[in-house]
């Protein structure tokens, strides 16, 4: 609906979809049922003898929702056809690339709706939205919450988190990214051999498990000396194979579960921001052409799923292959 997003002239806050808007008959201003309840008339009632319009000072967008996701589509297969961060020197240069329009009247964030032009951080809304483009809202979010920190240092990132090294690659982070994978990997490899001891301890565990739960079972019907003296030996001989591997199941546990999320997603928006900002600068200072620099901020800025998903499959299987290799040739 056209006026989502949109302020309610009597209320001043945003109108949302789902919620119950009337619009003024004589002068077309939206507004919710209960703003125009309380005032019983428009809340633009003083202005029409004026003859406002309201619609006259919000024109409706030229685009229509169909031709808005053809141009969304077709900026997204442009970005995904040349990972070169390259930089136009003219328009003419450009091919001819219908841009999806961002209307920032709808950008509401922590509290409040975002000038296209407000500086957050070193670089405006609309740059950073036309840069981040996936997830944007939440990235500007965090511009403004840290725009007079000198850094994103240590700060959180669940994306970073789930998907370690793989995000960065996505984010098109690829330096970074190369370098935490080979961190990762690097890791994964030094921790292999210490797998089969840990192996080995654990089948010979498991069987003990099933029957420690079968006795923990008994042992809640009747609480008698024979059950619990079952309970204790198999506890004890639990204990006795896993203590001496114990050591090397901790490093393995954090060398493979820890390491690898704890590491990207501390450092992860950092990195992002200082790309983030070295890009969007680099594309002002080639060019002064509006259409020039919104097409060079989608082709450095945006994600790249490939990339992703070729380095999430390389750090589960890499540190095997490469081991795999190395035994082959030593043996």
């Amino acid at each position: 609906m056209f006026y989502d997003n949109k302020v309610c002239d009597g209320c001043s806050e945003l109108m949302l979809e789902g919620e119950d808007i009337v619009v003024c008959p004589e002068c077309g201003t939206p507004q919710h049922r209960e703003c125009y309840k309380k005032n019983n008339e428009c809340v633009n009632a003083h202005l029409h003898a004026e003859g406002f319009d309201w619609r006259a000072a919000n024109p409706e967008p030229e685009k229509k929702e169909e031709e808005a996701e053809t141009q969304a589509e077709n900026a997204a297969e442009a970005s995904s056809q040349n990972e070169r961060s390259e930089v136009f020197s003219s328009s003419e240069e450009i091919p001819n690339i219908q841009f999806p329009e961002v209307h920032f009247s709808g950008i509401y964030v922590n509290g409040r709706t975002v000038d296209a032009n407000e500086d957050i951080g070193g670089v405006t809304a609309n740059e950073a939205i036309t840069y981040t483009q996936i997830n944007s809202r939440h990235y500007l979010r965090k511009l403004i919450k840290h725009k007079n920190k000198k850094s994103f240092f240590l700060s959180w990132n669940w994306g970073a988190f789930a998907f370690g090294s793989a995000w960065f690659f996505y984010r098109k982070l690829y330096k970074a990214g190369a370098i935490i994978l080979a961190l990762m990997v690097s890791a994964s490899i030094a921790v292999l051999p210490l797998l089969p001891a840990i192996s080995e301890a654990t089948e010979k565990v498991m069987p003990m498990y099933d029957q420690l739960s079968e006795v923990s079972v008994a042992l809640i019907q009747e609480e008698s000396e024979e059950n619990l003296a079952e309970y204790e030996r198999l506890l004890n001989a639990i204990w006795t194979e896993l203590k001496p591997v114990l050591p090397e199941t901790l490093i393995a546990f954090f060398v493979i579960y820890i390491f690898p999320r704890f590491l990207p997603a501390l450092i992860a928006n950092f990195f992002y921001r200082k790309k983030m900002l070295e890009d969007i600068k680099f594309a002002k200072e080639a060019t002064s052409d509006p259409k020039v620099l919104k097409f060079s901020l989608i082709r450095r800025g945006g994600v790249s799923l490939l990339a992703g998903i070729a380095a999430y499959f390389a750090a589960d299987y890499l540190p095997t292959a490469i081991m795999t290799i190395v035994s082959y040739f030593t043996n």
